[in-house]
């Protein structure tokens, strides 16, 4: 009998140094790749809330089990670990030959029993998602071979699970399996055990063939197909220009795209610091411009699409997919790191971001809303990477949509985008009794009315009625009327961070000069600007907006509130109150204290809620590229319940939402909270 042994250990030597020289190689080239990117020094630190990102993200799977696909992800993400603890066992063995976890005792048995069912469970797991491929019910667009790189992964782990199986059933047939040889169970037990397995090797005994020749065939079947699938994720990552990296190589990128995720509020841009005189270019136009964590998100993407599914835009037809601006971005990485690793020394030739990678009107498109990084399980960062590139065409090619040249102009003279003359700010405040600060420069609270709330004849209404709430309720507040400035949050979001640091600074010195330690603001858009960005220029304020406050002014009773008009109403939830900031619940705990108010929740809300067109600074331009208005999208949306009416927390929705109940012809009103609760203020 050939003692298959002997050559065992040379060969899985052979087979160990080729695999690793792939992985090292690949990683190797991946270091020198982040190492091109800008430094992200915000990155570091925190380190036990990064670990417990790991812990949460990574292997409990949080994101993922959110999506109908997750569980299956789950299932093959666990079975995979089980199986390579066994794989493990079973190639040490290759050296030590009596090596075995029988250590463990009982749990070895438990051990070798969740790994065989996770086995079948994983076939299953496995069989469906080819499935879903298949029927084409997986949209794969956006990167060449993405799909077939999906199905051959596929086929790829259900080999290694079916070779795994076999192995040990043929091991059990031959008495030589640790579970009896070390544990003492035979295969008649009712023990806990590889039960799957056994009943393979019951099959085995039953044949005709070889037991010791099968299982030297199933030993470097099952060898080459871990090897195999460790050399096909980590060799397309060597540069040859017609490889790409597997969407797999995520089992080592994303868990480092999880740790060092951004830990600041997602509402938060990034700042450009104006005064080093050793940056030449402002936004980024070239992919090594990209900060080394913006280059490991690319890598880090598997095209699973959670992202477009939830993309208010690629929703209503508009030329964005968040997923194939990744995708796309990452093939112009790869691009160049051919280049780099092929011709080394040589200066690659770098295509424009905007124009020749990702089309201009695709950047244009995004309203910031943050629904592609809410569903992204790898917390990719899409919003920073498309700012950046407005930046560069705001700031250094000036080129942005027809219409905000005006915008911009409006905002430099006026300090606000409808270009009204900055002393009529505070007309309409007029007759409400309401101090300015230079008046009452001790106010306990300051109303940061916003430009909407100050110019604009609907939303002068909400600041009307959040007066009148406060004066309810006894609290001493201020405006700063005339003083009060565009906080730079829609110049900010179109590129034009200059003109946006210039209103901060200025702002946030008056409010400094003021001594202002707690804001009230019912706009989401200067909520979040105040609360989440004044703090890098220096302005650090307690910022609340006005529906967490009215919502505790309710429960703790300062409110005297009065029985209205029955009515229906569903709730639109405000990208920028609610994803970027994580308000959800004040504004529907208001709604419950009003009594006569039926609330009717819609399909798409809290965090999944759809945007209603105007973040990203989209409300003050046209973009005529086709598809549906998202405004109407959301319109008909919240048609759908049957409400008479459509509430609201921010000036923005407002505009955008009763433009598409003009467009849609519904019978829909549109209401802010604060109008609503004015209207049951028993005063």
């Amino acid at each position: 009998m050939v003692d298959f042994n002997v050559f065992r250990s040379i060969g899985f030597t052979l087979l160990v140094l080729v695999s690793l020289y792939f992985v090292f190689q690949a990683l190797y080239q991946l270091y020198q790749q982040m190492r091109r990117g800008k430094p992200s020094p915000e990155r570091m630190g925190n380190y036990g809330e990064r670990l417990k990102s790991i812990l949460v993200y990574v292997f409990g799977q949080k994101r993922l089990l959110k999506h109908p696909a997750g569980l299956g992800h789950f299932v093959i993400f666990y079975a995979f670990i089980a199986i390579n603890i066994v794989a493990a066992e079973v190639f040490l063995r290759a050296y030590f030959p009596n090596f075995s976890l029988s250590f463990l005792g009982a749990g070895y048995d438990f051990i070798l029993w969740l790994e065989d069912w996770m086995i079948f469970g994983v076939l299953v797991a496995l069989s469906l998602g080819l499935a879903r491929r298949y029927t084409n019910s997986v949209r794969m667009e956006g990167s060449r071979g993405l799909r077939r790189d999906a199905i051959i992964i596929i086929y790829a782990v259900a080999i290694h699970a079916i070779f795994s199986v076999l192995l040990e059933a043929v091991e059990l047939a031959l008495g030589n399996h640790p579970w009896i040889v070390d544990r003492g169970h035979q295969l008649g037990d009712n023990a806990l055990g590889p039960t799957v397995a056994i009943a393979f090797a019951k099959w085995f005994l039953s044949l005709n063939v070889d037991l010791d020749v099968l299982e030297n065939l199933l030993w470097w079947g099952h060898s080459f197909s871990v090897f195999l699938f460790l050399i096909y994720i980590f060799g397309t990552q060597i540069r040859v220009p017609q490889f790409y990296p597997s969407k797999h190589f995520h089992i080592v990128s994303a868990p480092f795209n999880v740790f060092f995720r951004n830990l600041k509020p997602s509402g938060r841009l990034s700042v450009i610091d104006f005064e080093d005189e050793s940056v030449e270019e402002y936004g980024v136009s070239k992919i090594e411009d990209f900060t080394w964590k913006q280059m490991l998100d690319l890598y880090s993407c598997t095209g699973c699409g959670r992202c477009q599914e939830v993309c208010p835009a690629y929703i209503s037809g508009q030329p964005l997919s968040p997923k194939s601006l990744i995708l796309d971005l990452r093939e112009n990485l790869l691009e160049v790191a051919t280049f780099v690793h092929n011709h080394p020394g040589e200066e690659p030739h770098y295509k424009h971001l905007a124009g020749e990678v990702i089309p201009k009107e695709t950047i244009w498109a995004c309203t910031t809303c943050n629904a592609c990084q809410t569903a992204c399980p790898l917390f990719i960062e899409h919003i920073d990477k498309i700012i950046d590139m407005r930046r560069e065409q705001t700031m250094m090619q000036s080129e942005f949509p027809a219409g905000l040249d005006k915008m911009f102009t409006n905002v430099e003279r006026n300090s606000n985008p409808w270009g009204v003359s900055k002393s009529d700010r505070d007309l309409w405040a007029e007759g409400l009794g309401v101090k300015t600060m230079k008046e009452h420069p001790d106010a306990d609270l300051l109303f940061w009315v916003g430009c909407a709330g100050s110019f604009d004849e609907r939303a002068k209404k909400v600041s009307t009625a959040l007066v009148k709430i406060l004066q309810a309720a006894g609290i001493d507040f201020a405006i700063l009327g005339k003083e009060e400035k565009c906080t730079g949050d829609p110049v900010r979001r179109l590129g034009n961070e200059f003109l946006a640091q210039e209103l901060i600074t200025e702002n946030v010195q008056l409010l400094n000069s003021y001594n202002v330690k707690e804001i009230i603001t019912f706009c989401p858009h200067c909520f979040n600007t105040l609360a989440n960005e004044f703090p890098d220029f220096g302005g650090v304020y307690r910022v609340i907006h006005a529906t967490d406050y009215i919502a505790k002014l309710l429960r703790t009773g300062q409110l005297p509130l009065k029985k209205g008009d029955p009515i229906t109403l569903t709730y639109h939830d405000s990208c920028y109150l609610g994803r970027h900031n994580g308000i959800y619940s004040s504004p529907r705990e208001i709604i419950q204290f009003l009594d006569g108010v039926e609330f009717k929740e819609m399909s798409m809300s809290k965090e999944v809620a759809m945007c209603c067109g105007a973040g990203g600074g989209r409300m003050w331009f046209e973009q005529d590229v086709g598809g549906e208005q998202i405004n109407r999208n959301r319109v008909a949306m919240a048609a759908e319940t049957g409400a008479e009416y459509l509430g609201v927390s921010c000036p923005f929705c407002t505009a955008m939402l009763e433009d598409g109940i003009k467009n849609t012809g519904t019978d829909l009103k549109v209401i802010d909270l604060l109008e609503l609760v004015v209207s049951r203020l028993d005063v």
